[in-house]
Formats: C-alpha cells, structure tokens, sequence
C-alpha cells in the first residue's frame, strides 16, 4: 500500500518513500525466514496406537505435564513440526493445548501419530 501525498502538503522537503523500502522489506524477510522453519517437513515419528496416545493425553492432563504431539494422516506427503504445549481439556474429537505463546490450540484426536511428554524446564526455556 502505498500513501501518496501531494508535494504541496508535505511539511518538509523528502525524497519519497523509498527510504523506508529497506526496513519494510527486512521485517518481511524475517516473517519469511520464521514462516519457513516453522513450515519445514519432519520426519515421522512412530506412529503409537489410540490406546497409548490416550494414555499419555490423559496423564498430561491430570498432572499438568508439557507434551510434543506429532500431527499427520497417513495420507500426508509432509507432516510439520511438533506442536508443543499443555494439555488443557478436549471434547468429541478435539484435544485442545496451551502453547507457549498463550493460545489456545485444538487438534482433532483422529490426526495424531505420536505424543511425547516433555522436561517442562526445556519447554519453558524456549523463547
């Protein structure tokens, strides 16, 4: 978007809006290079039955442990990273997490292949 404004109203002399082009274009490359580490494909875990990712579910839940759940069908050419967080109810089909940032994340129990419990003090660490 760009904002033009008549010479007549600027209020000092300035040669334009190319000299903000810069900053804005490496606050985008940063978004970018963030986007694509988050985006990246991994390596599928072992896929664990519904009985044990139930299980480790559970016992997050009831004594408030920090978990890594690992989310694909079989059908998926590329599966993302693990999504990391607090488990913190579920309904129907869908566990829901606290991430680290705060939101609330819902994950339908059907796509997850493995879940794995984390040492809380490297969760938190993580900035």
């Amino acid at each position: 978007m760009e904002n033009n404004v008549p010479r007549e109203k600027w209020l000092y002399p300035d040669r334009g809006m190319k000299k903000w082009l810069g900053w804005i274009l490496s606050d985008h490359s940063a978004y970018m290079e963030e986007a694509s580490i988050s985006e990246r494909p991994v390596q599928p875990k072992l896929e664990q039955s519904q009985e044990i990712i139930s299980d480790i579910l559970e016992d997050a839940w009831q004594n408030a442990k920090i978990v890594a759940v690992h989310v694909g069908t079989p059908y998926d050419e590329r599966l993302l990273p693990d999504i990391e967080g607090a488990v913190i109810g579920h309904w129907d089909d869908q566990v829901y997490l606290q991430l680290k940032t705060g939101e609330m994340k819902s994950i339908n129990a059907a796509e997850i292949r493995n879940v794995q419990l984390l040492n809380p003090d490297r969760w938190w660490a993580l900035a």
